[in-house]
């Protein structure tokens, strides 16, 4: 058995984690490109799952290596079973496709200039479909609190909006 494979405590471990993370890195790039780092994370998971096997293999950094090329080949497949689909909307929607996302942007631009307590019980009750109940479980206060959050916040959108011209959409 190599000199290696003793049992290694966990920072020693991290140490050696650490000192081949550039390989694995360079690797996973030669084969994926930006998505690289999801593969060396899957790798290194697995090489620290694993780690007895890994330090008791006769060369550690090949056995890195191979991890990190079958979690980037598993990554490609998966990606590769992923069928893209436009956004699917939760109801239909009046008016065409430009229209919407144009909506879409101007309400992201308004609710980026209320508060951020006002933008959120914005989001969650017009945009997510929260009830106030819900929004006010979630954002952790009163539902009165979301109620006053979000009719001052949509006041003061539509003031944005009729100052920008900004036409209603449907």
């Amino acid at each position: 058995m190599p000199d290696y494979a003793i049992a290694l405590s966990r920072p020693e471990l991290d140490a050696l984690l650490r000192d081949v993370i550039p390989l694995l890195r360079r690797q996973a790039s030669r084969l994926l490109g930006e998505d690289a780092d999801d593969a060396v994370q899957t790798a290194c998971l697995k090489l620290l799952k694993a780690s007895d096997a890994w330090l008791a293999h006769a060369n550690p950094t090949a056995y890195a290596m191979r991890a990190v090329t079958t979690a980037a080949y598993d990554l490609r497949r998966r990606q590769s079973q992923d069928m893209p689909v436009d956004e699917v909307p939760d109801r239909p929607q009046a008016g065409d496709a430009l229209a919407l996302r144009e909506a879409r942007w101007e309400v992201a631009r308004l609710l980026a200039e209320v508060p951020r307590k006002q933008a959120a019980a914005i989001f969650l009750v017009d945009v997510q479909d929260y009830t106030i109940d819900d929004a006010a479980a979630v954002l952790g206060v009163h539902r009165g609190t979301v109620s006053r959050a979000r009719q001052h916040g949509l006041q003061a959108m539509r003031k944005k909006a009729l100052c920008r011209g900004v036409r209603r959409v449907s």
